[in-house]
């Protein structure tokens, strides 16, 4: 029936509409970081650079040293598959400084996450 259809596409619509819209927020965050332009843009693919670059503007204004690389304490290591209740379905791509997480969620995109909150109530499990 065309309005199953319509509704379908409608929603395959608004899903792609949330990652384009995180993606951009993502670009926004890394052209307002202080942190070490290098291991953001790695973090946003999933990569791990344990010590600042030492070539970009940030490193060069000395605040990329304020990032902390993720280390053993971190509750999930970069790259780990994860599940949101409300996102679903997610990867780890990285920590800003020691309370926030970035995940990538399937159908939502890039959402950076307070680390107290789901940690605290349980809103991201290994999957």
């Amino acid at each position: 029936r065309p309005g199953a259809v319509a509704d379908v596409a409608h929603e395959l619509a608004e899903a792609r509409r949330r990652v384009d819209d995180s993606r951009l927020q993502m670009m926004r965050a890394y052209a307002e970081t202080p942190q070490c332009r290098r291991q953001f843009l790695l973090a946003y693919l999933g990569e791990e650079l344990p010590e600042p670059c030492g070539r970009c503007d940030s490193c060069w204004a000395g605040t990329a040293e304020e990032r902390a690389a993720d280390d053993a304490s971190a509750p999930w290591s970069t790259g780990t598959p994860v599940r949101h209740p409300e996102f679903g379905e997610g990867t780890v791509m990285g920590y800003e400084g020691d309370d926030r997480v970035t995940v990538l969620f399937e159908t939502h995109g890039y959402r950076t996450l307070s680390l107290d909150a789901v940690t605290d109530q349980g809103l991201l499990t290994a999957s």
